[in-house]
């Protein structure tokens, strides 16, 4: 069996986890994460804290609650070292204290990426307040995660059914990457590593429709396509972008695979909260058609290259795949 690096796997404050919404039951500590882990032959863990909390608070509430994941998660990366590593989580619109706590993540605490959601207080990551945001990543060149929020605009129609967390948050994700690209983010900032979760939401489906919006511009009757800030067909962005592969359905993973490109997937289960999960996540790679090289570097070697991991860094099953 080929190493493994989980590249999508969440835990949540203690004390949210102690919510009455789980029963006593909540699948999303540390604890869950290792036994998961332990089960499957992860070989090593990335692990976030989702920050859908963040929603409902002011940004000094917000602060300080970053703040409290990241000293918890430096302690966490240090008691199991070999197992884990953890990510920095911000905001990238809410102003000067949040990205004076996320360069202190980055260059104190030594977390090894940041993730952030993609909208936040009806705020999206190409916003003109986030640029500081991304000069901070960009000058570290740390991977940036991207993930749906709790809910998305137009939640009201997607109440039944799991629709809001099975579709409406994957387009908030696509619509999120969508933004960045024609907003002009790797015109800014040529060397970002960006990855989105969940096959970005099926931005790879769309990227068609988005290249021919690009060629037709004000020609279109598709709406104005002002200030065009891209060189570029919004395809040749996205190839710069990662994927992770948690989707659970093989041809939806082929087409990201496809579109992307071998070097620019990277596994993913999303578990826990999905911990029940993980075997179906790991055989959809082992599905994929790919040579054994290739799958290699879907399971461990790009995200230890995100991540710049070097032999010290990794277990020993991870060696081969380190710098």
């Amino acid at each position: 069996m080929l190493p493994i690096v989980e590249w999508h796997t969440h835990v949540i404050p203690p004390e949210d986890a102690l919510d009455p919404y789980w029963r006593g039951k909540c699948p999303l500590t540390i604890e869950n994460v290792i036994d998961a882990h332990d089960k499957n032959d992860i070989a090593l863990s990335v692990v976030t804290d989702s920050i859908h909390q963040l929603k409902d608070y002011s940004k000094q509430q917000a602060l300080d609650a970053l703040k409290a994941w990241h000293d918890r998660a430096a302690r966490l990366q240090e008691k199991y070292r070999g197992k884990i590593v953890c990510f920095a989580s911000s905001v990238p619109t809410a102003g000067k204290e949040i990205e004076k706590e996320l360069v202190r993540a980055l260059d104190q605490l030594k977390l090894k990426g940041v993730f952030i959601t993609s909208s936040m207080w009806k705020t999206y990551p190409d916003d003109d307040e986030a640029l500081p945001f991304w000069e901070i990543v960009a000058d570290r060149d740390v991977p940036v995660f991207i993930h749906p929020p709790s809910s998305a605009y137009g939640e009201e129609r997607m109440r039944n059914y799991g629709l809001n967390s099975s579709i409406g948050r994957p387009a908030d994700n696509m619509l999120c990457l969508a933004r960045l690209i024609v907003r002009g983010i790797y015109e800014r900032f040529p060397k970002l590593k960006i990855v989105a979760s969940h096959l970005g939401g099926g931005i790879s489906e769309v990227i068609g429709r988005m290249d021919y919006a690009y060629e037709m511009r004000e020609d279109s009757f598709l709406g104005s396509y002002s200030p065009l800030l891209i060189k570029a067909p919004p395809s040749h962005y996205l190839k710069r972008m990662y994927l992770d592969l948690a989707c659970y359905h093989l041809p939806a993973a082929k087409c990201a695979m496809e579109t992307v490109g071998v070097d620019h997937v990277v596994y993913g289960s999303d578990a826990p909260p999905l911990t029940w999960l993980k075997p179906r996540a790991i055989k959809l790679v082992n599905d994929l058609p790919v040579s054994a090289e290739e799958r290699g570097r879907i399971f461990a070697g790009n995200a230890l290259k995100l991540m710049k991991l070097t032999k010290t860094d990794v277990p020993p099953v991870l060696q081969n795949y380190a710098a």
